[in-house]
Order: C-alpha cells, then structure tokens, then sequence
C-alpha cells in the first residue's frame, strides 16, 4: 500500500484534529489506562507545543486530510530520577507521542515525521535525544534502535517494562 501525505507542523487550525487522533491510538495502544485522564500535554497542546522554540508537534496529513501519524518533542523534565547521570550535563529534548495509525504501519511515515523533527530539534540546539518506549508496543524498540538509539535503563515492572533509551547528536 501507498499513501500520499505532507508533514505539518500542528498548528491551531488542525489541534483538535491532531488531539483526536492521539486520543484513539493512544486509547488503542495503552488499553490499560485510564481514558478519561488526558496527558498534560494533549490537554494543553497550546501551551506545550506552540509558539515555543524548543518544542514543537508534527502530524503527517493525507491528501484527504486524515492523521496518519504523529512525533513530537519537548525538553526533558527530568522525572526519572535513575536517569540523572545521563542527562543532567546536556540539553536534552524527549521526543514523544510517536502514534501512528494501524492501518498505515510500516509505510516510512514514522521515519519520515523522526527526520522532520530531527532537524527541528538539532535547530533547537538539543545535544541528546531521551526516548522511553515499551516491549508490548509491536516494533518500537528495534525502529529506535535502527535510528540509532541506544538502551539506557529497563526497568523491571511487571506491567510497563519502560525501556529508557537516547542518542547523542
């Protein structure tokens, strides 16, 4: 299968477009959330996206005007505690909401929104790029490892098993 898209940076005119679409993949990817409770940054995409220079949220768009997929990145906020070490010396950005709709897997569109924002990011002046993902998301971690990530920590939880990965740029 072939699509035609064009990758856009999210702006007002597309938000809720773009915060619908990530509400349906994540709902389909995290079944075992809780639903109602909307991440930060999907609630307030204005706030965290937009306008900013060191932040910024892309959606590859079919001709017809559907999200096929999203990335996105922001600075990292340093929750993790176990990561200090790797990250407290260097401006690091955290790439996250890579969703890409079922139906249009494995046809490069993930690739291709990871270089749109790559180069976003290193304008940015980002020197690392921190990652976590999870072994129950089908091919997640070998296309960040084929992107030249590297594992970091994985945690242990029965659940989750986050994987913390990044790349030096």
């Amino acid at each position: 299968m072939s699509v035609k898209y064009s990758i856009k940076q999210v702006q007002k005119n597309n938000a809720v477009q773009v915060v619908e679409f990530m509400k349906a993949v994540r709902k389909e990817v995290f079944p075992m959330l809780n639903q109602e409770q909307i991440p930060p940054d999907m609630l307030h995409l204005y706030t965290y996206y937009m306008d900013r220079k060191d932040a910024a949220l892309f959606a590859a768009i079919s001709e017809d005007g559907k999200v096929l997929g999203t990335i996105g990145y922001l600075p990292y906020d340093h929750r993790f505690a176990d990561l200090q070490k790797f990250y407290a010396q260097t401006k690091t950005t955290e790439l996250v909401r890579c969703y890409i709709d079922s139906d249009y897997r494995r046809l490069g569109i993930g690739s291709a929104l990871y270089d749109i924002a790559l180069k976003s990011i290193l304008a940015a002046g980002y020197q690392k790029i921190y990652l976590h993902t999870h072994p129950f998301l089908p091919g997640g971690i070998p296309f960040w490892k084929t992107l030249g990530f590297e594992e970091r920590l994985a945690e242990s939880d029965p659940v989750w098993r986050t994987l913390h990965m990044d790349k030096e740029l």
